[in-house]
């Protein structure tokens, strides 16, 4: 074989050995942890907080749970990147469900368990935020709970009455409230299923999804907190509005959520939603 056809039979088979020696990347695991506070302490069933609230109440701890969903991470230069949440008990279809109570104390509709993480994985890259939304996405608010895989099968995070699932359920007793204030947040003004159909619904006025974005997070040493003491800085918890839940049902009648919606950056009445106002949940 001369020197020219035996250097067109290599070339190709040479390129082909590059081509063949090239491999995806694998993906990065991710592991951030989400942490409960109240004010400068540690958020725990069956601890007692003192100075919440506008009338710096006493405050005791009957449930703290939420759900997350549409996470991303935000690349160096502004761009997003979805992180992709492994299915586990906590987690599943891209939702999560983080649990910071226990059955300590007061907290005895809760569970066992505590989940304090969101956990997935993302393409390689530099980032240096995090964003999320609070709540169950609209295709998986108004199914049937029943029949639904964990964490969706929680019938205590459900809203029969609204169609669709409780995105936050926070609970607690204080001492002008001593049967509970409650802060349960989720869509509001749900029509009914479809006819025909026996879960859905025809849509929801409002839909009470806040987007959390934390502009500056550092994926290897930052954590997410959820800080009660800010979230109720602005709210008398001792008190209640007449002919009204005690606390806040995500209700646009009722003004004990006026507050609450602020620190989440949700609209009220004539408050138009502003993200930015969101001050319940930051990265340290």
């Amino acid at each position: 074989m001369t020197s020219v056809l035996r250097s067109r039979v290599l070339l190709p088979l040479a390129l082909l050995g590059v081509v063949g020696c090239e491999k995806e990347e694998p993906p990065r695991t991710v592991d951030i942890p989400v942490v409960a506070l109240v004010g400068a302490e540690p958020f725990a069933c069956g601890s007692t907080y003192t100075n919440v609230g506008t009338t710096k109440t006493t405050y005791e701890p009957m449930d703290f749970r939420v759900y997350v969903h549409d996470v991303r991470l935000l690349t160096t230069d502004g761009q997003e990147v979805p992180v992709t949440l492994e299915d586990s008990t906590w987690q599943h279809g891209g939702v999560a469900l983080l649990d910071f109570a226990n059955k300590d104390g007061l907290c005895t509709q809760g569970t066992e368990g505590m989940n304090m993480a969101l956990k997935g994985t993302v393409p390689l890259g530099e980032y240096a935020g995090l964003r999320f939304r609070l709540g169950v996405p609209e295709t998986l608010n108004h199914g049937d709970v029943s029949t639904a895989p964990a964490p969706l099968n929680d019938t205590g995070l459900f809203w029969s009455w609204r169609f669709g699932y409780l995105f936050t359920r926070i609970e607690g007793r204080t001492t002008g409230l001593p049967k509970g204030h409650v802060m349960h947040l989720g869509s509001t003004d749900c029509a009914p299923p479809p006819e025909g159909q026996t879960t859905g619904t025809a849509g929801c006025t409002n839909n009470n999804r806040p987007e959390v974005r934390l502009d500056t997070f550092n994926l290897e040493t930052g954590k997410v907190v959820m800080d009660l003491g800010a979230f109720f800085s602005g709210s008398d918890l001792d008190t209640n509005a007449t002919g009204t839940a005690e606390g806040c049902m995500s209700s646009q009648a009722d003004s004990d959520c006026a507050p609450l919606f602020e620190r989440l950056g949700l609209g009220f009445g004539a408050q138009a939603a502003n993200p930015a106002a969101q001050s319940f949940i930051r990265a340290e």
